[in-house]
């Protein structure tokens, strides 16, 4: 009778087995590092882009390096010490996604679940924090300018732009604005809550983290199901690489594993040559 052989696993199973594998040590590896779960989020809307913006030059075919409609970005946690504000980096030429200053997640008005479900966090530029001196007199101060407004906050006095002021500020935190064309006001002059409420400055307690990197493009595949009108407002460019990327990273093991097999059958045809040879002479 023949023995037996062991079990051994097609190696179909074994791939798809170190691939999630892969994919779950990726997670566990960015969770450690952001100290939030889940440590991605995926840009649902245009409101950080700089495409069609005079204030930006045009980003390149790929766009990395900016924050647009289906992209992944890690959001580490942060306390109002790790956050530079648009303001403080444009004192020192400190930069990230494009412009002065930290890319910040946070809730309007703090507000993370509404009705029994979730609210969508903001993910938009810290620009400048603003300190309620008095509130029954509405005295706000910025220190980044070292500057007092009485009554109202000239956005034109900051750098954000003219004619236009914040009023009425409730509390302490930072004021926020998107990049893209679309956000042409602080949030805090223009932007509600799921309550219909105006959104106030951000209170360190309602940010989520800071974005610290991104994975862009994949996160289209999610819009792509649940949101195809946002999946369809990305840049074109985004979708193009998108689909590039998956062809790349679907089809680069197969073609690498071919080419590994070639590589060895001419080196074990090569070496039966040889043997051949010899035992002639």
């Amino acid at each position: 009778m023949a023995d037996s052989e062991g079990f051994e696993l097609p190696e179909t199973v074994k791939d798809v087995g170190l691939a999630i594998g892969s994919v779950v040590i990726v997670f566990l590896l960015t969770f450690a590092y952001s100290g939030n779960w889940p440590p991605m989020v995926v840009i649902e809307s245009g409101s950080m882009e700089h495409d069609n913006n005079p204030l930006y030059s045009e980003p390149r075919y790929s766009h990395i390096g900016t924050i647009d409609t289906g992209d992944l970005v890690v959001v580490k946690k942060a306390k109002k010490s790790d956050i530079v504000t648009y303001l403080e980096g444009k004192k020192t030429d400190y930069k990230k996604y494009g412009d002065y200053g930290d890319v910040i997640v946070y809730y309007k008005n703090g507000i993370e679940t509404y009705e029994g479900q979730p609210v969508t966090p903001v993910i938009h530029r810290a620009m400048a924090w603003v300190e309620v001196v008095d509130k029954e007199n509405e005295t706000y101060y910025i220190p980044e300018i070292d500057t007092t407004f009485q009554g109202k906050i000239q956005l034109a006095e900051i750098g954000l732009g003219g004619g236009a002021s914040i009023q009425n500020i409730q509390n302490s935190g930072y004021i926020t604005k998107g990049d893209s064309t679309g956000n042409p006001h602080p949030d805090q002059l223009t932007h509600y809550d799921i309550m219909g409420a105006p959104v106030q400055p951000v209170d360190p307690d309602w940010v989520v983290g800071m974005a610290k990197g991104e994975l862009p493009w994949f996160g289209l595949i999610k819009l792509r199901v649940t949101q195809p009108d946002n999946y369809y407002e990305a840049p074109p460019q985004c979708r193009t690489m998108l689909w590039a990327s998956m062809f790349i990273v679907l089809a680069g093991p197969v073609l690498a594993g071919q080419l590994w097999d070639n590589y060895q059958s001419r080196n074990n045809a090569s070496s039966t040559s040889k043997s051949g040879k010899n035992r002639k002479e």
